[in-house]
């Protein structure tokens, strides 16, 4: 592997010698690093975590310099540098450890192998934050990822309703929903008279798709003197493609693991204790606030009636804005998700995420009324001076609290914890959970969902019966093949958007343009 990206390199224009300098991680080449083979032991200042991590990606001559002057910088903030050393320390010594570990059969030539091949993540992790800064990652997060999971509810509604209909044909859910989003990872679904799904070549296919994806990712990503080698491609492709994409897509589609994420996610934001006991029944029969009606004094009827004029006032003022607005309308464009995309700089309460939260209550349907007033009376804030003030303040909220490295530091902490619970192996996070266990999972979640929702609102969100309206709420992730596709549909559009070469140039395209084999010489997007 080459020294260059230990002195910094180019990618496409871009140099990364100073994201690489930003730890000062110096360190000699580690075919020639001499020392021990003992492990660091567990002690009072050094955790869980950090040992795992010098046990696993240090050098031995290194084990007692601190981890941000013998590992490269993997991005520019270290609290996520340390997250993701875990996460790949992990990974490298379950899947690459354990075979080369048999090749080598030497310890030290095997952490100089680990050592390299860390920094060869390091480059890629360096250039992908380069570009997560140049993409709009607002406007990301907050209306395409949300307009990919409107798409997945209406699907997955839509193909549940047809199933056992004249429309379905005797066709199965998951038939009729990869009709409605067909995707080149899964072939066609095909079953039989006793419903057992008849293709064997499914797993194929989607290994194949990864392996294709992994390629196209790492041309663009790597740096010119490790894409020549084609073990290196190889040995980070599969990598790629069957550790991380594969056995992550696998574990996150099966719906008992999204009950548990949504659960994790609630009771760390409550700060409370994941063995405690919650039971959906007795959060229901908790009796109500006092609710009595007060006798009305003179300032709360001059309140009523100020409250009242300015409704009637904002009604007309939505009312002729609408007109105006229908008046100078053209006709929408089409959309493969079915709506067209923001432009740039365009108002954050025209984005997805607030329909889709309404689609996945069930609101339209349930509440056809309340969603039709509410975006009336939404429409003067859009194209008036009040709407640029919420604006401002919805993405002063959003770089406060999730463009953070703390809050992306919570998200790697669960999901390796999620993945590679107490950093053991990557098997089954657990033994499978039996049908009993995955109603407690699924009563679980109930409850913590309960105890977020605000009691006087909580008819108006979740209905007149709440269980019913919670099972309603989760139901679109209630199957692994629906989830599968909404996972590789956000993946498409993540992927996309922060490498848009993989949109015009195929992954060998790529290649030869990055090797300087392509016989124009030009990137054409």
């Amino acid at each position: 592997m080459s020294n260059a990206r230990r002195h910094g390199s180019t990618i496409n224009g871009t140099n990364t010698t100073a994201s690489a300098s930003t730890t000062g991680a110096n360190t000699p080449a580690a075919a020639s690093l001499p020392g021990t083979t003992t492990p660091v032991p567990p002690s009072t200042t050094d955790d869980a975590t950090t040992t795992l991590i010098r046990n696993t990606l240090v050098p031995t001559s290194a084990l007692q310099r601190p981890l941000d002057a013998t590992l490269p910088a993997l991005t520019s903030f270290p609290d996520i540098d340390k997250e993701l050393y875990a996460f790949i320390a992990l990974i490298l010594r379950q899947f690459v450890q354990g075979w080369y570990t048999r090749i080598a059969d030497d310890d030290v030539a095997d952490r100089a192998f680990v050592y390299e091949v860390v920094h060869v993540i390091a480059h890629v992790t360096r250039s992908l934050e380069e570009r997560l800064r140049k993409a709009e990652l607002e406007m990301l997060l907050l209306d395409d990822v949300p307009l990919v999971l409107d798409a997945h509810l209406r699907d997955f509604r839509l193909a549940r309703q047809k199933v056992g209909t004249a429309y379905a044909s005797g066709r199965s859910f998951e038939e009729m929903f990869h009709a409605l989003q067909p995707h080149p990872a899964f072939p066609p679904p095909k079953h039989g008279r006793d419903g057992v799904e008849q293709s064997p070549s499914a797993d194929d296919v989607e290994r194949k798709f990864l392996a294709v994806l992994s390629k196209g990712v790492l041309a663009v990503l790597l740096p010119s003197e490790d894409l020549g080698s084609a073990t290196e491609r190889t040995l980070l492709r599969s990598l790629l493609a069957d550790v991380v994409l594969w056995k992550t897509i696998d574990k996150l589609s099966e719906p008992f693991m999204v009950h548990e994420i949504i659960s994790k996610v609630i009771e760390k934001s409550l700060k409370d204790d994941p063995s405690a006991v919650i039971e959906p029944e007795a959060i229901l029969s908790q009796p109500a606030p006092d609710s009595s009606p007060k006798p009305a004094t003179m300032i709360d009827s001059a309140r009523s009636f100020i409250m009242s004029v300015m409704s009637f006032c904002s009604l007309m003022q939505a009312g002729v804005v609408f007109l105006i607005s229908f008046a100078r309308s053209t006709p929408p464009s089409t959309h493969p998700f079915g709506k067209p995309p923001n432009p740039p700089n365009s108002s954050l309460l025209t984005i997805a995420l607030f329909p889709t939260a309404a689609r996945l209550l069930n609101l339209p349907a349930r509440q056809p009324w309340l969603m039709s007033t509410i975006e009336l009376l939404a429409l003067p804030l859009v194209s008036l001076p009040p709407g640029s003030l919420i604006d401002r303040l919805l993405s002063h909220f959003f770089h406060k609290y999730i463009m953070t490295s703390q809050f992306a530091c919570s998200v790697l902490a669960l999901s390796r914890q999620t993945l590679f619970p107490n950093n053991g192996p990557m098997a089954e996070p657990r033994i499978y959970p039996s049908e009993t266990e995955k109603r407690a999972i699924l009563k679980r979640v109930y409850g913590n969902i309960l105890r977020v929702v605000p009691m006087r609102v909580r008819k108006q969100v979740l209905g007149d019966d709440a269980l019913q309206g919670l099972e309603e709420l989760l139901s679109p992730f209630e199957n692994k093949f629906a989830n599968k596709h909404l996972l590789y549909f956000l993946f498409d559009m993540v992927i996309v958007k922060v490498l848009p070469e993989l949109a015009y140039k195929t992954p060998e395209e790529l290649k030869m343009w990055r090797l300087g084999e392509d016989e124009t010489g030009v990137m054409t997007m």
